[in-house]
């Protein structure tokens, strides 16, 4: 009887996990979507949220670089970078806008949202240590 009972608990509770997984949304994306990669643009993609312009770029990191390694916005712009690392350990930070992604393993994607608020040239770098020395930064340019 008590066997009985800690396996029905056990199910109740794998039952319930997997209800929060698929509500939360993690169950609706495709299996392979982490191998989803995009290319780098220059011209920025300008979408409509909340009655806002959001230029959204695209970056790739790999040892030791960005692609690109330079990103031209207008001050005042909503910037949405969507970083994908390609190769190695990596991630994206900009230190003067307080932002950074996760430090993502290959062929992860993580996405960052900020305003451009300040003018200025801005450096890029990945803050896994040594990586920045090695080459791997880039400039964001705000333009007034």
């Amino acid at each position: 009887m008590k066997s009985q009972t800690i396996a029905v608990a056990v199910i109740i509770l794998l039952i319930a996990g997997a209800a929060v997984y698929f509500v939360s949304g993690m169950g609706n994306k495709p299996a392979d979507q982490a191998l989803i990669t995009t290319q780098p643009t220059s011209n920025p993609t300008v979408t409509a949220s909340d009655n806002q312009t959001v230029e959204t770029f695209d970056v790739k990191g790999s040892p030791f670089k960005f692609e690109p390694n330079e990103i031209k916005v207008q001050k005042g712009k909503t910037v949405r970078i969507n970083f994908t690392n390609t190769e190695g350990f990596h991630d994206f930070a900009i230190a003067d806008y307080d932002v950074k992604t996760k430090q993502l393993q290959k062929d992860q994607t993580d996405t960052i949202e900020f305003v451009a608020d300040k003018a200025g040239t801005f450096e890029f770098i990945c803050t896994v240590p040594t990586h920045k020395d090695k080459g791997m930064l880039g400039k964001l340019i705000v333009e007034e």
